[in-house]
C-alpha cells in the first residue's frame, strides 16, 4: 500500500471526504484535494516540520507565492451545497473543463489518472486519460465513484497537464 504525505489546511468534511487545501514543502498551496476519510492513518497538527512549513507560508504569503493557482478562488466556484464534497468536485471540474487528477480506492489497482472528466453518471465517470510521456495516446477509462479515494484539482500536477494538453494535444480532445 502506498502512503502518501500531505501537509495543509482542512476546509471542509463530509461523511466519507475531506476536503484538504495541499501546500507543498515551499510554502506554496499546491491544490484542493478531496480524499476518502478511511483511508487517512494518521493525523498530526504539531511537529517541527509544521513549525518550519509556517515559517516558508509566511515568507511565501510576504513575497506573494503563496496561492499562484488561486485556490481560494477556484473552490469558492464549487457548489458543496447539494452534493457530497467528491460529486461536488467532479461536477465542478467537468463543466469547468478542469484536468483532473483521481486515486483509485487502495487495495484496488492504486492507480491514478490524470484528465479530463468525459461524462459523469450516478455512479461513475468517464476520463479521458492524458499521458505526457505518449502525447498521440488517447484513453478513456471508467471510474465508479466507489472506487475513488481521491480527486485533485488546481495543483502543479493538474495545471502543469493543462499545459500540456494546449500545447501538444488537439482541442476536441476532451
Amino acid at each position: 500500500m502506498r502512503i502518501i504525505f500531505l501537509a495543509g489546511n482542512v476546509i471542509a468534511m463530509d461523511k466519507k471526504f475531506v476536503l484538504f487545501k495541499r501546500v507543498n514543502q515551499n510554502g506554496a498551496t499546491d491544490g484542493a484535494i478531496v480524499i476518502r476519510t478511511n483511508t487517512i492513518s494518521k493525523l498530526i497538527t504539531e511537529s517541527d516540520y509544521l513549525k518550519s512549513l509556517m515559517a516558508i507560508i509566511a515568507l511565501a504569503c510576504k513575497r506573494h507565492y503563496d496561492d499562484v493557482w488561486h485556490v481560494e478562488k477556484l473552490l469558492s466556484y464549487v457548489d458543496f451545497s447539494q452534493h457530497s464534497l467528491l460529486k461536488a468536485t467532479l461536477r465542478w471540474a467537468f463543466k469547468a473543463d478542469q484536468v483532473v487528477s483521481l486515486g483509485v480506492h487502495p487495495g484496488r489497482s492504486e492507480k491514478t489518472y490524470t484528465g479530463f472528466i468525459a461524462s459523469l453518471k450516478h455512479d461513475k465517470l468517464q476520463l479521458n486519460e492524458v499521458e505526457p510521456t505518449d502525447l498521440e495516446a488517447r484513453w478513456q477509462v471508467k471510474l465508479a465513484y466507489a472506487d475513488l479515494n481521491y480527486v485533485e484539482v488546481g495543483s502543479f500536477k493538474t495545471y502543469g497537464m493543462t499545459a500540456i494538453l494546449e500545447r501538444y494535444m488537439a482541442q476536441d480532445f476532451h
